[in-house]
This record gives structure tokens, C-alpha cells and sequence, in this order.
């Protein structure tokens, strides 16, 4: 299901000036027109933000960010004007389409690609089927486990989900219950307690993972005040796999947090998806070694970010 409340409105725009433009949609008579209308000025007012410019400036492709931004807003308004809309008005068939379909597809498509990258095989026909409680004829019971899990971890990310170390904990303990890794050993409880190398880089001491994910969960806060939302999520996600706290499961739960992210601050969850696994990998193992290459980083997430969008747009046109 997707993972949180719809925002009120307040996506990108500030909450006087969003009062100034929602005002005017106040009425049983909203059109599609309108609610385009409206994303594109709460696009050009986000446009003209400081966080915003300073992290198109970073990207090799500006232009995509100010897109996903319009493709975004034009999902969302058409959810959140739902109860604005008389029963008899095509809009809000529309936005219930919408809505269902982003509860209901979406994790599925998240689940199969999140799992993909590490390692799974198992087909989404057969996740769609786990998610609607219907037997799965696959036959290998650890990743229909894996399924099963993912989508608790992802139920677990409510509104009164709080970012700190018991509950980051809890969410990797959720993911990883009852399953076997590769070496198919269980899971370990708790945090890393040896030092691992990911792609010949090294991560966090395991004395000091607490320690570092504390002083991120600390920063994200505060560089909430001042950085653009998407690259907030990004930045996330890129030091949480720095600091990479569990022996396994850290790419698992480093995206959902970073969805958790993303949700809260008005923007749709995304999906990294499968096919470009080894660009991921790339672009967090440059960024990691010099902040020369947070650039190819921002840009990857901001192409997949707009990759999941229009994979919800096709959502709604089926």
C-alpha cells in the first residue's frame, strides 16, 4: 500500500503562497485545466527557491528535474482533489484510479525490482499475487518470504513512523525476519559487527555505525531547512549506504527509508529499477570516493525518480 497519507497540498509551495493558489480551485467546478494550471505555478514557484536551483545546478540534465516536478504535481492534484470533486465529475474517477493504482501496483513493482538487485529471481507476477494473500506456485520459499517481508517493511513506514536508530532497527529486523542470505545462514540481529568492503570501498567501522547513523538521522533534519527534498532523499540514501550498518539488507532498507523521505516532503515514492543495477552501484561507489562525482549520482537518482513517474502515469492510463 503506499506508505503514507497524501499530502495536503502543501507539495512544493510554501504554505502562504499555496493558500494563495489553492483558494482559487475551491469549488464543485475543478477541471483537469485547472489543476495543470495550477502545477505549473506551484512548479515555477519552487523554480525560483534557492534549494531548488542550487540542486538543478548539480544535475548534467537540469531540464528533467523541473519535468518530474510538473508530472508529479499533476498526479498528486488530481489525489488530493478528491474531496473538492461532485461524485458526477470525470476528475474524480480519475484520481481514484490514481490512487488505487499507487496503492495497490506500485509496491509490487517496488518490491520486484528492490529484491531484484539483490539477488532474486522471482517473477511479479508471482509478488502480485503474495501481496493479494493467493498461493505462489514458486518454488523457492525463501524469496516468497522476502516478498512477505518487504511489504510488512513497507506497512511499518506509517505516519508514525520516526526516524531513529530503534526504529531503523526494527525496519531492518521486519525485512530480514525468518530469512536466509546467499551463504544461506540467518540474518544476523543488530547492527554489522565486522568491518565490510563494498565494491573495494571501505564502509563505516562497526564500532562507530550508532554513532555515524545518529549524526545522519541529526543532519537530515536539519538540512531539511535548506535542501531541496529530492536531493535530501538522495543525499540519504547515498551516506546510509556509506555508513552501511547491517552485514546485509542495507540497499533494501536504505530505499525505503529514502522513499519514507521523499513521501513526507510531498513527493511521490520511487524505484530503482533493476535493469540499471550496475549504474546504481557506479554512481554510489564514484560518489563515495569523491564528492567530484555527487553530479553523475544526483543525476542517476533524478533519471530513475522520473523513471518511476512515468511508470505511474502508464499506471493510470491502462
Amino acid at each position: 500500500m503506499f506508505i503514507e497519507k497524501w499530502p495536503s497540498g502543501a507539495f512544493l509551495v510554501k504554505k502562504v503562497a499555496q493558500k494563495k493558489i489553492s483558494t482559487k480551485l475551491l469549488s464543485s467546478d475543478i477541471t483537469a485545466q485547472a489543476l495543470d494550471s495550477l502545477a505549473q505555478k506551484e512548479t515555477t514557484f519552487s523554480s525560483d527557491m534557492f534549494s531548488y536551483k542550487n540542486f538543478a545546478s548539480q544535475l548534467h540534465n537540469p531540464e528533467i528535474l523541473q519535468m518530474v516536478l510538473i508530472q508529479t504535481k499533476q498526479l498528486l492534484n488530481r489525489v488530493e482533489a478528491i474531496p473538492l470533486l461532485e461524485p458526477h465529475n470525470p476528475l474524480c474517477d480519475y484520481g481514484k484510479k490514481i490512487q488505487s493504482r499507487l496503492q495497490n501496483q506500485f509496491p509490487a513493482e517496488f518490491i520486484f525490482h528492490s529484491n531484484h538487485i539483490e539477488g532474486s529471481k522471482i517473477s511479479q507476477e508471482e509478488i502480485t499475487k503474495i501481496l493479494e494473500g493467493k498461493k505462489s506456485i514458486y518454488p523457492i520459499k525463501n524469496e516468497i518470504q522476502e516478498v512477505k517481508n518487504s511489504l510488512k517493511s513497507r506497512n511499518l513506514l506509517k505516519d508514525d513512523f520516526i526516524r531513529n536508530i530503534s526504529n531503523i532497527k526494527k525496519l531492518y529486523h521486519t525485512l530480514t525476519k525468518n530469512l536466509l542470505q546467499e551463504t544461506w545462514d540467518p540474518y544476523p540481529r543488530g547492527f554489522k559487527k565486522y568491518q565490510i568492503i563494498v565494491n573495494n570501498q571501505p564502509t563505516s567501522d562497526p564500532t562507530q555505525v550508532e554513532t555515524f547513523l545518529g549524526k545522519l538521522i541529526t543532519e537530515i533534519k536539519l538540512w531539511k531547512k535548506t535542501t531541496f527534498p529530492l536531493q535530501l532523499a538522495f543525499d540519504f540514501h547515498l551516506k546510509y549506504e556509506q555508513i552501511h550498518p547491517f552485514t546485509n539488507g542495507n540497499g533494501r532498507t536504505g530505499r525505503l527509508l529514502m522513499d519514507k523521505i521523499l513521501i513526507q516532503n510531498g513527493f511521490l515514492p520511487m524505484i530503482v529499477f533493476k535493469d540499471n543495477k550496475d549504474a546504481y552501484f557506479n554512481a554510489i561507489q564514484k560518489a563515495s570516493e569523491n564528492v567530484v562525482w555527487l553530479k553523475k549520482y544526483y543525476t542517476f537518482m533524478i533519471e530513475q525518480y522520473g523513471k518511476s513517474v512515468e511508470k505511474m502515469l502508464d499506471f493510470v492510463s491502462l
